[in-house]
């Protein structure tokens, strides 16, 4: 028997779905026979249900992808990102612009008891000092609006990358409130260093705090650490478990906070 047997028959909706923690999600899901609908910008080679090309920096590939998607879902995995090696407007564009595009089109196909599930990370845990910058961004109405506001307010791509993450934590806060009127949860997942193909590009643009991370918890995570965090959080039976941030670094966090963890 699956350990993910709950998702055997639904309909998921998996972004990022090519490669890294996106790939490793789907074939646990695939494993689980779950029917996936593959989201990525690269093709992707495994047995999925349906495979649909879309570049969060494009909006009109989002609404073309939606329109291809003709039926119900259970669940929306949102793993795509881009690290902070590229231009800031780009990380916004894909780590949140088209992260909350694509949760707005999708939200009326998402069936009762559904979720969704937003990979934030570590470095968006600051959320709460930023808010008031976070609320603004969010608070312009679409894709287009949201892009005005990156270029009238640019920052460096590591603020760029940090200021992302922020974001999408906040954002499932604001949509787990007013969806579970509709019976789905919405939640994220924050993972600290994990061992994917552009690890490097995270190391180049966070800097020594990764490999901090890294010495502290003892290694990196790898893609199955994360994707059963993601599919755990994402289950149709945690029907209790709402706009909620759950930190995957090793205790990382928490070690800073206990004093187990020094910066210095």
């Amino acid at each position: 028997m699956s350990q993910h047997e709950a998702y055997r028959g639904k309909r998921i909706v998996v972004t990022g779905a090519a490669s890294g923690i996106g790939r490793q999600t789907t074939e646990f899901l695939l494993a689980a026979g779950a029917n996936v609908i593959a989201l990525d910008r690269n093709p992707s080679d495994l047995k999925v249900a349906q495979f649909i090309s879309v570049d969060f920096t494009q909006p009109e590939t989002i609404t073309t992808a939606v329109e291809q998607i003709d039926t119900e879902i259970d669940v929306l995995l949102n793993i795509a990102g881009v690290p902070g090696t590229v231009d800031p407007e780009v990380v916004i564009r894909v780590n949140v612009l088209g992260l909350r595009m694509l949760t707005q089109l999708l939200i009326e196909r998402i069936r009762r008891g559904g979720s969704v599930t937003h990979v934030a990370s570590i470095a968006g845990a600051q959320w709460a000092a930023n808010l008031d910058e976070v609320q603004r961004l969010l608070a312009t109405p679409d894709y287009d609006s949201g892009v005005d506001w990156v270029r009238d307010h640019p920052m460096n791509s590591k603020r760029a990358y940090d200021f992302s993450k922020e974001c999408v934590i906040v954002l499932a806060k604001q949509q787990g409130m007013w969806l579970r009127e509709r019976g789905v949860r919405v939640n994220t997942v924050s993972p600290g260093p994990v061992e994917t193909p552009i690890l490097q590009d995270f190391r180049d643009s966070v800097g020594p705090i990764i490999d901090l991370v890294t010495r502290e918890t003892g290694r990196n995570a790898t893609a199955t650490d994360i994707a059963r965090v993601i599919l755990f959080l994402s289950d149709p039976t945690l029907e209790w478990l709402n706009a909620t941030d759950v930190q995957v670094d090793g205790g990382f966090m928490s070690g800073l906070v206990g004093g187990w963890v020094k910066l210095d």
